[in-house]
C-alpha cells in the first residue's frame, strides 16, 4: 500500500529543494558576478591611476615640450663638436694650428689607431639615427714657455672648435733655452652614421721645392 505524502512533508521538501536552489544559484550566479565584479574593480582603479597620470602629464605639458626643445639643442650643439671622422692629416693640421696660436716650437708629431668608443641612439636633423663614437689620439713634443703652456690648455679646452681633450702632458725645464720641452698626448672623437658623410679640414697649401730650379725665365 502506497503511503501518501502530507502536506507537512511536501512543504518540508519544497523548503529543501528551495535551498538547494538557494546555494546553487549563489555558487554558479552570484560568486560569478562577484568575481567579475571585483575584477572590474581593479581594472577601474588602474585605470583610474593611469588617467591621473596623463592629467599630470597633460598640466605640465608645455613644460615637457620645452624640456624636448631645450634637449634638442643641447643634443645639436654637442653634435655640432663631433664631425663625422677625423683622418690623420685632420689632427696634424689642429696640432700645428694650436702650438701656432700660442708661438710655440712644434718639434714632432705621433699618430695612433682610432678605438670605437661607443654605440647610442640620438636625434640628427630630427630623426633617429644610431650613432658610432670613435676617439682618435695623436701626440706632439714642443718647446714653450710657461705663460704658452698655459694658454695652450686654455686654447684646447676653450677655443677648440670640436671636443679635444689632454690625455696626459709631461713638462721638462730646458736650462740652456730657458723653457720647457713638453710632451702632449691629446685625444678627439668622432661619430658616424647612416648617412653620415665625412668632410676633410682644409690643409694649407705648402711650397714644394722651388718653381724654376734652372732659372729659365
Amino acid at each position: 500500500m502506497k503511503k501518501k505524502l502530507s502536506l507537512r512533508d511536501i512543504n518540508m521538501i519544497l523548503v529543501v529543494v528551495g535551498l538547494l536552489l538557494l546555494v546553487a544559484t549563489y555558487f554558479l550566479v552570484y560568486q560569478n558576478y562577484s568575481e567579475k565584479n571585483a575584477e572590474l574593480d581593479t581594472q577601474l582603479t588602474e585605470r583610474e591611476a593611469h588617467l591621473k597620470e596623463l592629467q599630470g602629464y597633460y598640466d605640465n605639458l608645455k613644460e615637457y615640450e620645452k624640456g624636448t626643445a631645450d634637449g634638442k639643442v643641447n643634443i645639436s650643439a654637442n653634435l655640432a663638436k663631433l664631425p663625422r671622422g677625423i683622418k690623420s692629416e685632420d689632427f696634424l693640421v689642429y696640432i700645428m694650428d694650436s702650438t701656432a696660436e700660442v708661438n710655440a716650437d712644434l718639434y714632432s708629431v705621433n699618430f695612433n689607431n682610432e678605438n670605437q668608443i661607443s654605440t647610442f641612439s640620438t636625434v640628427i636633423d630630427g630623426k633617429k639615427q644610431e650613432c658610432q663614437g670613435y676617439q682618435v689620439s695623436s701626440s706632439f713634443s714642443a718647446q714653450m714657455n710657461y705663460e704658452q703652456l698655459k694658454s695652450y690648455l686654455d686654447y684646447v679646452y676653450n677655443e677648440s672648435e670640436n671636443i679635444t681633450f689632454v690625455d696626459s702632458f709631461a713638462v721638462t725645464y730646458n736650462a740652456e733655452a730657458a723653457k720647457l720641452d713638453t710632451n702632449f698626448s691629446l685625444s678627439k672623437y668622432y661619430i658616424t652614421f647612416n648617412g653620415s658623410e665625412y668632410v676633410p679640414v682644409a690643409v694649407p697649401d705648402v711650397a714644394i721645392g722651388v718653381s724654376d730650379p734652372f732659372h729659365t725665365r
